[in-house]
C-alpha cells in the first residue's frame, strides 16, 4: 500500500510538471506572438525579458544594437534608461535614512545649502513624490548640457518661485530627482555615482550598469535611433550626464532583472524603508516608482524616455514576475515609442492572465448587448476649460468612439470593460462612476501615453447608428 500510495504521488508530480511545461510553452509562445506583432507593425528594435520566480520565462530581440555596423544584440548590450534612474535614487535616499545621515520628512535646505528660503517647506518625501512645487527645468536644456553644469542648472532654478505650495499636488519633475542626487552626496559625503556601486552596484553584481551615459565612453552599447523613410537614422545624446540623478543610468536587461528581484525581495532596502518607497502617492506613485493596481493586479514600474531609446520596467507581485522591455528605436507622431509600451502593456496582461484577449490578437470577447448599449452616451472631461468631447454610439451589435466629430471608429472588446481600436495605440475602459448609475469613460494613449478620464454629460445616450 505504501509502495502504492509513493507510485500515485510520483505519477502527481509528472503529470503536473508535464502540465506546467505545457502551460509555460503556450504562455512564451503567446509572448513571442505579441512581440513578434509589435516588430512587424511599428518596427520595435530592442530587448525584451520575462523572469518569473528567479526563472527566466521569455527573451528575444530584434532588429540591431548598431544599424550601420549590423551589430546584433548580445546580453551585455547596454541601453540608456533614463527615468527607470530615478528608483535607484530613492533607493540611495532610503539607505541614507537607514543609515541615520537623514530623514525623508527632512527639509530639503537641510542637506541642499543653496536652497532659497522660499523652499524651506520642501521636504525630501515632497521630492521623492513630485510633489514639491519646484518648476521643472527643459529637458532639452538639460540633453545640451553636462554633470559639470548641474550646479549652475539648479542655482537658476532656485530663483524661480514654486508652482504651488509643497505636498498640494504631483508634478512630474525631473529636477526633484536632480535635486535628490545632490542630497546624496552631501549626506553620504561621495559622488552620487561612487555611492550607488559602492551601496547597489557592485552588491548586487550589476556589471553593466553604470551611472553615466556618453555615447563615446560607454562599452557594448546599443546606439538610439529614429525611424525615417530610409530606415534608421541615429538619435540620440551624447552625454546625459546633465540628468544625473533623474535619467542618466545605463543599464542591460539582465541587470535590470537582478535589481527588480532584490528590492522586492528584500535585499536592498529593509522591510520598513521598501513599505516607504511603495506606499502610492497621488496619482498612484511611490519613490521613484509607479504603484498601479492592487491585489493580483498590482503592477509596480516605471518608463525612462531619452533620445532614440524608450524603456519599460515592471514588477508584477502576485505573478512574482520582472518584465523589461529595452528600445533603441523612436519615431515621431502616434508610434513614438514603435511599440515597446504597448508590447509591454500586453506582455504584463499575460503574465498575470495567460488567456487575456489581447489587441496583438485581433480577436474579441463576446459582451452581451445591454452591456454596450449601457456605455453609449456623450462623455466630457471632468473640470477641464473648453475639454474634448468623445460620443460613445452603439450600432450592428458593436460600440465606436466618435472624438470631436471625426470618424467614428469601431471598438474592440478585449473584456466587458476593456476595448481596444484596430491598428491604433489606443485602449478604452469603462468604470462605473461613483454614484453607480452612469459610467466613466477612460480613454488612454501610449504613445506619448496620455490617460484621459471623462464622464457622461447629462445621462444622455445614443444608441442609434454611428454618425
Amino acid at each position: 500500500m505504501r509502495v502504492f500510495s509513493i507510485l500515485a504521488i510520483l505519477v502527481f508530480f509528472e503529470l503536473s510538471l508535464a502540465a506546467q511545461t505545457h502551460e509555460d510553452a503556450r504562455l512564451v509562445a503567446h509572448m513571442r506572438h505579441v512581440a513578434q506583432f509589435y516588430h512587424d507593425r511599428d518596427g520595435f528594435s530592442g530587448v525584451i525579458a520575462v523572469e518569473r520566480n528567479h526563472h527566466l520565462l521569455f527573451q528575444a530581440s530584434y532588429g540591431y544594437a548598431n544599424y550601420e555596423k549590423r551589430t546584433p544584440f548580445k546580453s551585455d548590450t547596454r541601453f540608456a534608461v533614463a527615468s527607470l534612474s530615478k528608483q535607484f535614487t530613492a533607493a540611495a535616499i532610503l539607505l541614507l535614512q537607514q543609515d541615520g545621515k537623514l530623514k525623508t520628512s527632512d527639509s530639503l535646505r537641510q542637506h541642499y545649502a543653496q536652497a532659497p528660503a522660499s523652499w524651506d517647506a520642501v521636504t525630501l518625501r515632497h521630492l521623492l513624490t513630485h510633489s514639491s512645487g519646484i518648476p521643472d527645468v527643459y529637458f532639452g536644456i538639460l540633453r545640451t548640457h553636462h554633470q559639470g553644469d548641474i550646479p549652475q542648472i539648479l542655482r537658476d532654478l532656485a530663483d524661480k518661485p514654486l508652482s504651488f505650495e509643497p505636498g498640494a499636488k504631483f508634478d512630474y519633475s525631473n529636477a526633484n530627482y536632480m535635486l535628490l542626487a545632490r542630497v546624496v552626496e552631501e549626506a553620504s559625503g561621495e559622488p552620487y555615482c561612487q555611492f550607488l556601486s559602492r551601496r547597489i552596484f557592485r552588491p548586487l553584481r550589476m556589471r553593466q550598469t553604470s551611472c553615466i551615459w556618453n555615447s563615446q565612453a560607454t562599452r557594448h552599447r546599443a546606439k538610439g535611433y529614429m525611424q525615417s523613410a530610409n530606415g534608421p537614422v541615429p538619435d540620440e545624446d551624447e552625454d546625459l550626464g546633465g540628468t544625473t540623478g533623474a535619467a542618466s543610468l545605463t543599464s542591460t536587461a539582465g541587470d535590470l532583472i537582478r535589481w527588480t528581484e532584490a528590492l522586492h525581495g528584500g535585499k536592498v532596502l529593509s522591510e520598513a524603508s521598501l513599505k516607504e518607497m511603495l506606499t502610492s502617492f497621488q496619482p498612484e506613485f511611490g519613490y521613484g516608482l509607479k504603484i498601479q493596481g492592487e491585489g493580483k493586479d498590482l503592477d509596480i514600474s516605471h518608463t525612462g524616455k531619452a533620445d532614440g531609446f524608450y524603456s519599460q520596467l515592471d514588477y508584477l507581485t502576485a505573478a512574482k514576475t520582472t518584465l523589461v522591455v529595452l528600445s533603441n528605436l523612436v519615431a515621431l507622431g502616434i508610434n513614438e515609442a514603435s511599440g515597446a509600451l504597448e508590447m509591454d502593456d500586453e506582455l504584463a496582461r499575460l503574465s498575470k492572465n495567460p488567456d487575456s484577449i489581447l489587441p496583438s490578437d485581433g480577436k474579441e470577447s463576446k459582451v452581451p448587448e445591454e452591456v454596450l448599449r449601457g456605455y453609449a452616451g456623450h462623455y466630457v472631461q471632468d473640470g477641464v476649460k473648453n475639454a474634448a468631447t468623445e460620443t460613445v454610439s452603439f450600432h450592428d451589435s458593436r460600440l465606436f468612439l466618435d472624438t470631436d466629430g471625426k470618424a467614428p471608429v469601431p471598438l474592440h472588446a478585449e473584456s466587458a470593460e476593456r476595448f481596444y481600436i484596430a491598428d491604433e495605440p489606443v485602449e478604452v475602459f469603462f468604470k462605473m462612476a461613483d454614484n453607480g448609475t452612469s459610467s466613466i469613460l477612460v480613454v488612454v494613449k501610449f504613445f506619448p501615453l496620455e490617460i484621459n478620464g471623462y464622464k457622461v454629460a447629462t445621462g444622455e445616450t445614443t444608441s442609434g447608428a454611428a454618425k
